[in-house]
Formats: structure tokens, sequence, C-alpha cells
């Protein structure tokens, strides 16, 4: 006997089950029951409280914490965790790569450089402790601005006595 499932009973679990992995993905998954995932995470505002949208992140690790009861296991050179900004400000950093794309996790008990960078904004870097859970690193970017004030005439333009200098000018050099 062959029994028919409704379309519209399959469609809904397909898009269920497809939700829960997608949600596993995105949040590193915890490492198991209870635990809570480790991530870096932020928020980039400016300097008006409002979010920067599209800023890059970058996430190198640095040094072992050298107060570590266990010293962690070396990390391999030109490893990195990379982000871009929400347009809510907002990122996450879940995991390093190595060179050659290898997840690598997140290691504990490293200092990481956290460096922030968006075109118009002066570059933000500090340099955090990560053991494990969740490091919340917020930040306020400033802009990429010089203020000029205007003295009034400052430069004297009259043309008086001038230099000349001799020499020779040459098409082609």
């Amino acid at each position: 006997m062959n029994r028919r499932i409704a379309p519209t009973l399959i469609l809904p679990a397909i898009l269920a089950s497809l939700l829960l992995v997608s949600a596993c993905v995105t949040t590193g998954g915890g490492k198991g029951k209870g635990k809570e995932p480790d991530m870096l995470s932020g928020l980039v505002l400016d300097p008006e409280g409002k979010p920067i949208p599209f800023a890059k992140v970058s996430l190198l690790p640095q040094s072992a914490d050298e107060s570590a009861q266990r010293p962690p296991d070396p990390i391999p050179d030109g490893s990195r965790g990379l982000a871009v900004t929400t347009e809510g400000g907002r990122w996450i950093v879940d995991h390093i790569s190595d060179e050659g794309g290898l997840d690598l996790g997140l290691p504990g008990g490293f200092y990481y450089e956290v460096t922030i960078y968006k075109p118009g904004f002066h570059i933000w870097r500090d340099s955090v402790l990560f053991d494990r859970g969740t490091l919340q690193v917020d930040t306020t970017l400033y802009p990429d601005t010089i203020d000029i004030e205007d003295v009034g005439n400052l430069v004297d333009t009259s043309l008086g006595e001038t230099n000349t200098g001799t020499g020779v000018l040459r098409q082609g050099e």
C-alpha cells in the first residue's frame, strides 16, 4: 500500500530543517548542550551613536596568554578571521582560517588584534585577550576630516621681488 504525503506538509518540514542548520552555521553552533559558542562580536558606531554599516573587521592572532595554566597550541602563521558589519553596525567572528582556508575555530588563550576599517573613518585597532565564550568589542569610529579655520589673509600674495632660476627645458625628459 502506497501512501502519499501532501506536498504542503513536506515543504514546511524542509524549510524548518534548513533554518535549523543555518542557525547552527551562523552562530558557530554551540559546542555541546547548554554551552555558549566561542565568538568575538561587536557594534561599530560613529560619534553621534549611529551604526556604521559595511565596515571591514579583521581578527589576527598575536600571542598566547603567558599567564595561562596550560599554554594553548600554536596557531599557523597567516591565520585570520574576517567579517563585515551589518547595516546595524554589528559584526561576529566565530572562527579563524589558516592561509589555505582551513577552519581553525576560535582558539582561546590568545591575544587577538582587532582592526576595523571603513573608508572615510580613522582605522581602529586594539588587542584583546580571548579565552572562550563571547567577547563583545564595541567601538566608535571617528571621521577622517580636517578642521580648517579661516583666520584671514595670512599669505602674502604680492609679487614684489621674485627669484628666477636658469636651466634648460627639453621635451621628452
